[in-house]
């Protein structure tokens, strides 16, 4: 068989021009894993043959015939839901890692979906499955309250919520891989109690995450009850962690430690301490050890975001494949108290 260069080969001309089945050219060409029982030199020879003969493997063909079509979708809020694109956060960034890692041995790819308004209108991604487009979705950056999440949620379909989850009115467990927000609250402030605070303040961020209930159930767990009066929402800048930080240490302050939500906002917070020193520590309750600086004069926690990734792909990878494990997995932090 003569082909010209460039041009790829159907299985069958794969199969006539090796002199076997196409069924053993396909189990050879589409083994994963395990023993075969097919010669390894037979194995060898049709493999070879693929390359020389520049097979490619026909989609459409997968699909019908496997029904799947190792995509996995990973669905991101759009930059103006955002404020910045999603690149420009360090945690999507380093989970997209872990994503990586664990894609690289299987026959999956990945697709990434912005999640556009026009796109929640229409169920897009719900249609995405029923028409075997994907066979699983991850789906990063998701807000509690926004009504259409709860569309993904009661879907039956392969699906793992990153980092946040949304509200959900349904009896099932929505499945998730998330930063072990719980452990990094109740840690932060037992340290904080060690060094003989007593009295908190928490710079929160952004109220319409899953993060918070974990957060106030972390700081519940070291002893100590806020009232509302001692929690400040904003979003995840220094400018806000400066502000609201006057505010709340301002004159007649009775308050010796603040708690934080993000960097951004215990960095804010530490400006307006050293412009104003006072006995007040800062304590974060997220943050990477590679974005750490070195004037963070603050303790806080390491997020391993890295894992979150690779572990939520496994996950779903095995639940596309048939596993019906629960998938609801806390990733346990760090801690940086050396400061």
């Amino acid at each position: 068989m003569t082909r010209s260069i460039g041009k790829s080969c159907t299985i069958r001309e794969l199969a006539r021009y090796v002199g076997l089945s196409t069924c053993t050219v396909s189990r050879v060409l589409n083994h994963r894993g395990g023993e075969l029982p097919i010669p390894e030199k037979t194995q060898k020879r049709i493999r070879d043959a693929a390359r020389e003969l520049n097979y490619v493997p026909n989609v459409n063909a997968q699909r019908f015939f496997k029904r799947r079509s190792y995509v996995i979708g990973l669905l991101v809020p759009p930059q103006e839901e955002m404020g910045h694109n999603a690149f420009h956060d360090t945690h999507f960034v380093e989970i997209l890692s872990g994503i990586e890692k664990a894609l690289i041995p299987t026959g999956y790819n990945l697709l990434l979906l912005f999640n556009r308004p026009e796109y929640k209108e229409n169920n897009r991604y719900e249609g995405m499955f029923h028409s075997g487009f994907l066979d699983g979705l991850l789906v990063w950056g998701v807000r509690r309250s926004e009504a259409y999440w709860k569309n993904l949620a009661a879907l039956s379909r392969p699906r793992i919520f990153l980092t946040s989850v949304p509200d959900s009115d349904t009896d099932m467990p929505l499945p998730f891989v998330a930063s072990d927000y719980e452990q990094a609250a109740a840690g932060i402030v037992a340290e904080l109690q060690r060094t003989g605070c007593r009295r908190f303040c928490w710079l929160a961020g952004k109220e319409d995450t899953s993060i918070i209930p974990q957060l106030r159930t972390g700081i519940s767990r070291a002893g100590v009850e806020l009232p509302e009066t001692a929690i400040r929402y904003s979003d995840y800048t220094e400018e806000a962690g400066e502000q609201l930080a006057a505010e709340l240490l301002g004159s007649g302050s009775q308050y010796d430690a603040v708690l934080a939500t993000a960097p951004q906002l215990a960095r804010g917070a530490a400006r307006f301490l050293e412009q104003n020193p006072m006995p007040v520590q800062i304590g974060c309750f997220d943050g990477q050890s590679s974005t750490r600086r070195a004037e963070d004069n603050f303790i806080s926690v390491c997020t391993n975001d890295f894992e979150i990734g690779k572990a939520a792909l496994e996950k779903l990878i095995a639940r596309i494949e048939g596993s019906e494990d629960p998938i609801q997995i806390k990733v346990p932090v760090s801690f940086s108290f050396s400061d």
